[in-house]
């Protein structure tokens, strides 16, 4: 897989990124019980493939996914890109909080330092969102971590971290097919300002992939964001009516142009976003070596214009309807997004 530079930074770093939540899992954890021989063949099979890219952060699975993706990475270490990403750290003690935080995950990497550090999500007391991405450069400058980015920030909250002397190189956001809310002003933003855009949930947690025909045969968990109504789902937090009609229109026309064009949802999703500007990649989570080939496959998977626009087309009544709101699990009163 061709590399690619990521915003202004020194990394080349492949176009799929491999989403790392997964590993370190359980039995209770949200995706589920993931197998370490798994992880240590589909890590492998990417770094064969030049896939060097993998996102991870201190939340996932309480840090048993660093940890497993450490072990995979063993001896080959320097052939990688890792991402990973911390919360808001409280104002007392700041600098040393994030210290020793961000020197614990390089323990359970089993690495020096992290490639590229981010702020999961941004908190809605811009003093104490300048001091955390101060403090992030004082990580820089201790050599502890290489470059810095930021996740789920949109223009106010990036025009703060420029202000701070924060040259930020990557946005991770969430932008598929039936969330474009990004489209309009976020990714023109990043455009311009050399920021790598990092798409996450590029098939919406599976449904985009083609293995649901309608709202109810999606499990409720997977359910809790604004496109769904909240009918009692004990999971949906935002409170909102939902498109319901909508999301199925999307998916039986998606259906119906995977069956026209022999492309799978899958690939069809996936491809269409890596072909949207400023979207330097897009993050997948990988649970096996073969869910890894797909994934590549989709990503190396360049759409006619006609294609693109058939998807720009089938999804748009789902646009118009959901605008550009962010956040998509909450009440916009709520939003985490600013």
């Amino acid at each position: 897989m061709e590399k690619v530079r990521l915003g202004n930074s020194a990394l080349l770093v492949s176009p799929l990124v491999v989403g790392c939540w997964s590993f370190g899992g359980d039995s209770k954890s949200y995706w589920g019980e993931q197998n370490q021989a798994d992880v240590d063949a589909l890590v492998a099979e990417g770094l064969d493939r030049n896939i060097n890219f993998f996102d991870t952060a201190v939340g996932y699975n309480d840090g048993n996914s660093e940890l497993s993706l450490g072990k995979a990475l063993g001896k080959r270490r320097a052939e990688a890109v890792i991402c990973d990403k911390v919360q808001i750290q409280p104002a007392d003690r700041l600098g040393q909080d994030y210290e020793t935080m961000v020197g614990d995950a390089l323990k359970r990497l089993n690495t020096d330092y992290i490639d590229l550090l981010m702020i999961h999500w941004p908190t809605p007391d811009e003093s104490l969102l300048r001091a955390n991405l101060e403090a992030l450069l004082g990580l820089r400058r201790k050599g502890m971590i290489r470059e810095i980015g930021v996740s789920n920030f949109s223009l106010k909250t990036l025009e703060i971290a420029r202000e701070t002397g924060v040259q930020v190189i990557a946005d991770e956001f969430a932008f598929n097919l039936i969330s474009r809310g990004p489209e309009r002003e976020l990714l023109p933003y990043c455009e311009k300002n050399h920021i790598g855009f990092l798409a996450y949930m590029p098939l919406m947690q599976g449904v985009l992939a083609g293995k649901y025909e309608t709202i109810a045969d999606i499990p409720p968990m997977r359910r809790r964001t604004i496109h769904y109504a909240k009918n009692g789902n004990p999971y949906s937090g935002h409170g909102a009516d939902g498109a319901d009609a909508e999301v199925e229109t999307v998916l039986r026309e998606l259906r119906a142009l995977s069956a026209a064009t022999g492309l799978p949802c899958g690939t069809l999703s996936v491809a269409w976003l890596c072909q949207k500007p400023a979207v330097a990649g897009v993050i997948a989570g990988c649970r096996t070596v073969e869910q890894l080939r797909e994934n590549a496959a989709a990503v190396e998977t360049t759409l006619p214009p006609e294609i693109l626009k058939a998807l720009d087309d089938l999804s748009k009544p789902l646009f118009d309807k959901l605008g550009d709101y962010l956040d998509l699990w909450k009440k916009p009163e709520e939003s985490r997004i600013w």
